[in-house]
């Protein structure tokens, strides 16, 4: 019996040694919600947005993996794609398990509390350091590059800007528009994307650190082309977007 078996048995044992213990459905405190997961003794964390059956790791870019409850003489395990966690719930927040892997882990899962109003994000966004630009037709703009053919100069867009409605996002850029869909976290926090926002970079990742009507502050993740013809995954912290009035 290998390593992983054993630590399978004595916690589903420790855990059927529990009596009177009202039954939680995992499977519903988990659907539609966040968590940071804490690995005990590593202090790591990794945050964890559940849909129906998949699930998104934001830190590794990991989407749309299957995740299930598994259940055992009344014992829960949380089988993310290959990997097992025998759970509990503590509370309506809190879950505690343990990763069996080929070293085993000691987990707390926390819910995340929704962050902000999704709708705020609808509209049209400007990076700070290009707002003025943007809106002052004083300020000298670099002369538009030649069209190209089947295209008008007058079509020219600089400073770029981005605008989202519902579950979609577009960036407009010199003669060019390109457009992503956008899956919004349970918590309102990551918005995970592909898209192009300039000739050599695509946007993979935000995180929205503040939202407001007027304002938002992400650190965003983008893959950006090198001189080696290979790409470099890089993230911008602390951009201030302002929304166009």
């Amino acid at each position: 019996m290998n390593k992983p078996t054993i630590f399978l048995l004595l916690i589903l044992t420790l855990f059927s040694c529990q009596k009177n213990v009202e039954r939680i459905d995992i499977s519903n405190t988990l659907r539609g919600n966040t968590f940071v997961m804490t690995s005990i003794g590593e202090k790591d964390t990794l945050t964890i947005d559940f849909k129906d059956s998949t699930y998104t790791v934001f830190e590794y870019s990991d989407k749309n993996l299957p995740w299930r409850i598994a259940s055992f003489e009344n014992n829960d395990l949380l089988v993310f794609d290959r990997r097992v966690i025998a759970i509990k719930q503590i509370d309506k927040n809190t879950l505690k398990g343990l990763l069996i892997s080929e070293k085993d882990y000691e987990i707390t899962l926390e819910k995340s509390k929704i962050q902000w109003n999704k709708e705020l994000l609808n509209g049209i966004w400007i990076e700070e350091k290009n707002y003025d630009l943007f809106f002052n037709d004083s300020i000298v703009k670099p002369p538009p590059p030649p069209a190209p053919p089947g295209i008008s100069e007058s079509d020219f867009q600089y400073p770029p800007f981005y605008e989202i409605k519902g579950d979609t996002i577009s960036a407009s850029y010199f003669y060019q528009v390109s457009k992503s869909g956008i899956d919004i976290s349970n918590s309102t926090e990551f918005l995970t994307l592909e898209l192009q926002s300039d000739l050599d970079k695509v946007e993979k990742l935000w995180k929205i650190k503040k939202l407001t009507d007027s304002i938002m502050i992400i650190d965003r993740t983008i893959e950006k082309e090198n001189k080696k013809f290979s790409y470099l995954t890089i993230t911008e912290e602390n951009i201030k977007l302002i929304k166009k009035r």
